[in-house]
């Protein structure tokens, strides 16, 4: 009798401390899960958070001054994340935009005092050098640019200053300006064209990593 209590002890204590141990790896699982929720949560806020700068830009119209606001911003991250040349790193945020109907290029509008004592408006024709050119570098209808292949031109692109010029061509005896002109840099005419966000590409973490802008139907008239 008495050896058969002593296993009935033995054998309870075996089971209380089974029952603790499992209680135990019990609480640690469910400790671990909530704190991997957690870390889950904070991450996709974070993501959503990043997201959010980005996609402020995913518009059915914009101006090419929201393009370029775009450009700058994910110049400016890349660099801070020292990924600016590296397009295969998970922090490198691509931008693109395609000029659909025509090219970048110094403009330049005639106006002349008519009659009726207003001033009447022309576009006078550009030669090819009037066409916009970084570096010798032209953006022409129909072609598609992107930080990961033209950083360096659009960079140098945007660091252009957009300010006119005028130019007084002839004045009459009252010292009215009866002709003169204006002409508007390339940057100045891509700010006046018209875009789209026509893709939005993210990666496996569900982070912004590419943008695509598509130039669409709208004057770019300046004057």
């Amino acid at each position: 009798m008495e050896n058969a209590a002593k296993g009935l002890l033995m054998a309870g204590g075996m089971l209380l401390a089974v029952i603790v141990i499992s209680l135990f790896i019990y609480g640690y699982t469910n400790v671990t899960h909530l704190a991997e929720a957690d870390q889950n949560k904070e991450l996709l806020e974070e993501i959503q958070e990043y997201n959010k700068q980005y996609l402020a830009f995913n518009k059915n119209a914009m101006y090419g001054t929201d393009v370029i606001s775009i450009l700058n911003l994910a110049i400016s991250n890349n660099k801070l994340n020292n990924v600016q040349n590296d397009p295969d790193d998970q922090l490198h945020v691509d931008v693109s935009f395609k000029l659909e109907f025509d090219s970048i290029e110094t403009t330049i509008y005639e106006y002349t005092l008519n009659n009726q004592s207003k001033y009447d408006v022309r576009k006078l024709p550009t030669s090819q050098n009037g066409k916009y050119g970084a570096s010798n570098f032209e953006f022409t209808q129909g072609g598609e640019y992107s930080l990961s292949n033209h950083l360096q031109p659009i960079m140098s692109f945007l660091e252009e200053t957009s300010n006119e010029k005028k130019d007084i061509i002839s004045v009459n005896n009252n010292n009215t300006v009866t002709k003169y002109t204006i002409t508007y840099p390339g940057i100045a005419d891509f700010k006046r064209k018209t875009f789209k966000c026509s893709e939005v590409e993210y990666d496996e973490f569900g982070r912004v990593k590419k943008l695509h802008f598509k130039q669409i139907k709208g004057s770019s008239y300046g004057g």
